[in-house]
């Protein structure tokens, strides 16, 4: 077997030697092997870019698809509200009430007892629209899946929030829209860690009336929150939550960032080998 030093036409490398199982009848054998330098590298390039795969999983979480009527908190998201000024400490709706509906069945809210249904956050679950009617007289015209946000008689927001499962980089989106159907009046926001990052104005019903808002990128530690808020007159503040949508890219794994340390270190090498070969 040539040696490092035979040749250079060899290019081989004692930490590329492996062990062979030859497989001979009368028993099992071994022989070590040289691997060339050149394929060394490529090994390694193609080490790095395997452990560099191996971020954690792409999250996507919809508030309206992932809505619980039965669990608050529920996973990531939580229902709740918080009195003027916005940024103040955030309360949770405690009461899981059915919201009687036509055609029907009932649809879904979250309320706080003391408030009744001028406060909440509202979900059509049934598979037809519905149109519901709250605060003693607003009328709302849900479609199947809507989720909505109603503000209190005291001016406190509604609010359905987001909480970071894990360290990462997060954006978050989503469409206001007015679905009282006497026209909608309300201030609607996204918060991080609840401090306003965007804000807008829904005023009428339905789609003329959509306010798209979206922030981010940010980078999140697990536990920091991204909030949905909606404010305004008791009477007709009813705001659906439309294509919402919180996107992760968590941090990568230690193994990926070995991954990709060792890509530029295979590259380097195998361009000192090529010096090597031109000036040999």
């Amino acid at each position: 077997m040539k040696t490092c030093n035979q040749t250079k036409s060899a290019s081989c490398s004692v930490a590329g030697s492996i062990r062979l199982n030859l497989g001979t009848s009368s028993g099992t054998r071994y022989a070590t092997r040289a691997i060339p330098v050149r394929k060394n590298g490529a090994i390694t390039v193609v080490l790095g870019l395997v452990l560099g795969t191996t971020w954690l999983a792409l999250g996507q979480y919809d508030p309206s698809t992932q809505f619980s009527p039965v669990v608050n908190p529920n996973s990531v998201w939580t229902y709740g509200f918080e009195t003027v000024p916005l940024g103040s400490p955030f309360n949770l709706l405690t009461a899981p009430v059915p919201i009687a509906s036509v055609p029907g069945p009932a649809i879904d809210s979250w309320q706080s007892p003391p408030l009744g249904n001028f406060l909440g956050v509202f979900h059509n679950g049934t598979p037809l629209n519905q149109i519901v009617t709250t605060s003693g007289t607003e009328v709302s015209q849900f479609d199947p899946g809507m989720l909505a946000l109603n503000a209190g008689p005291n001016d406190e927001y509604a609010m359905v929030q987001f909480s970071a499962p894990v360290n990462g980089i997060y954006t978050f989106q989503g469409t206001f829209e007015g679905i009282d159907t006497a026209g909608t009046v309300s201030t609607v926001y996204l918060l991080k860690n609840n401090a306003v990052v965007a804000a807008g104005n829904v005023l009428g019903f339905g789609p003329s009336s959509d306010v798209p808002l979206s922030s981010g990128p940010f980078l999140l530690n697990a536990g920091d929150t991204l909030t949905y808020a909606v404010g305004g007159l008791t009477a007709n503040s009813m705001t659906a939550l439309i294509g919402a949508q919180v996107a992760a890219v968590p941090e990568p794994s230690p193994y990926a960032l070995l991954g990709f340390a060792l890509v530029p270190l295979a590259l380097r090498r195998g361009l000192a080998r090529k010096r090597e070969g031109a000036e040999a």
